[in-house]
């Protein structure tokens, strides 16, 4: 008897926190093909292909999907970021880059592959305004928009128009300070909190938390992310919907930062609010003679960590310590269940690092 048609999903953002674990996962099913999309070669080795592509280049897009006639399923996890990262998130050019990059690969897709059924977009806690400042908690899917400009808005509409009237069907994913691992991501608390952990070893100091007063938070691990990715992409109740996920708890870094200080064998010294943009800029020379003394995988610390803004942000260095919650009471009516430990989490990727040689023991 012949073996049931596979579905094929593109990943886009391959290389990075949510996409790499999407390509994992996907690539661990059974009935499923992946294809990997990222501008620079992903860090993979996870029996999917790989495919180098510029999603700003729509003609590059259309050129590379029309071979891919049988994709099923995008998962639209890729995002410009500016250099200046946190203030490039209210800029309108940002808005105009983010949104080509979605339509250029969704429209690639439609011209090439007549089975495409279901379109993932990530998006994150800047659709309730995050970024700004308070807003109410928790935060639900039905909450109002913010003032825009906002790059998560103009593709959510673009999408809705774009799937109207055909026979493919779109989910959008909300996580919160996604914990995974990925190389080059603007965006990766995990990576900024093991190599300052590791660098303030090396200097001899104790583990100080660096950031601002605390206030409640949750996360996403990235595998739960991915879960519910999967979980999108064949329901067909969340068709047409949005869902908040998170990993069901919520912590205060003060109350984690004692684990951390015990994952790397320090002291747990008192806090010490300081921008780490600005204290890790000159840390280079020091994580280069950790990584020799310790035989470490040979990545420099910009690769690990592109960015301290996010960190700064994350750790709410400078800012008001309102909650950041999100309801997540939504994708459980629908069907997505799944929660963990953020705290095990936590340490559990960094023991995951450490055992990968990325980060010391």
């Amino acid at each position: 008897m012949a073996s049931a048609r596979k579905s094929k999903v593109l990943v886009t953002g391959a290389s990075g926190l949510v996409g790499r674990s999407a390509v994992e996962h996907f690539a661990a099913l059974p009935d499923w093909e992946v294809l990997g999309v990222s501008r620079r070669p992903p860090d993979l080795s996870l029996g999917a292909r790989l495919l180098p592509l510029d999603l700003t280049d729509g003609a590059a897009c259309r050129t590379a999907l029309a071979r891919h006639g049988d994709l099923t399923h995008i998962v639209y996890a890729a995002v410009h970021e500016k250099a200046d990262l946190t203030r490039g998130w209210t800029e309108a050019d940002q808005v105009a880059t983010n949104l080509a990059m979605l339509r250029n690969i969704v429209e690639a897709a439609e011209a090439a592959a007549p089975q495409l059924s279901h379109v993932t977009l990530l998006q994150g806690t800047k659709a309730y305004g995050v970024h700004l400042g308070p807003f109410k908690v928790p935060a639900k899917e039905s909450s109002p928009r913010h003032m825009p400009p906002n790059f998560y808005y103009d593709q959510e509409d673009w999408l809705r128009a774009a799937a109207a009237g055909k026979s493919w069907r779109w989910t959008v994913l909300r996580p919160q300070i996604v914990c995974g691992f990925a190389l080059n991501s603007a965006m990766n608390v995990l990576t900024s909190i093991g190599t300052y952990a590791a660098i303030s070893r090396e200097l001899g100091l104790p583990l100080r938390f660096p950031g601002g007063e605390p206030r409640i938070l949750e996360m996403t691990d990235a595998r739960l992310l991915a879960r519910a990715i999967a979980w999108a992409a064949t329901s067909e109740r969340a068709a047409g919907e949005i869902f908040n996920i998170t990993n069901g708890d919520c912590f205060e870094w003060p109350t984690i930062w004692p684990r951390v200080a015990e994952a790397f064998g320090m002291a747990l010294g008192p806090a010490q609010p300081c921008r780490l943009q600005r204290v890790m800029a000159d840390k280079a020379p020091i994580w280069d003679r950790i990584v020799a003394k310790h035989r470490l995988a040979p990545h420099a610390l910009a690769a690990l960590v592109p960015s301290w803004q996010y960190a700064d942000f994350t750790f709410g260095y400078g800012s008001r310590p309102n909650p950041v919650l999100l309801s997540t009471i939504k994708a459980r009516q629908f069907g997505f269940p799944d929660c963990i430990d953020t705290e095990s989490m936590l340490i559990e990727w960094l023991g995951e690092l450490q055992r990968r040689n990325i980060l010391p023991r």
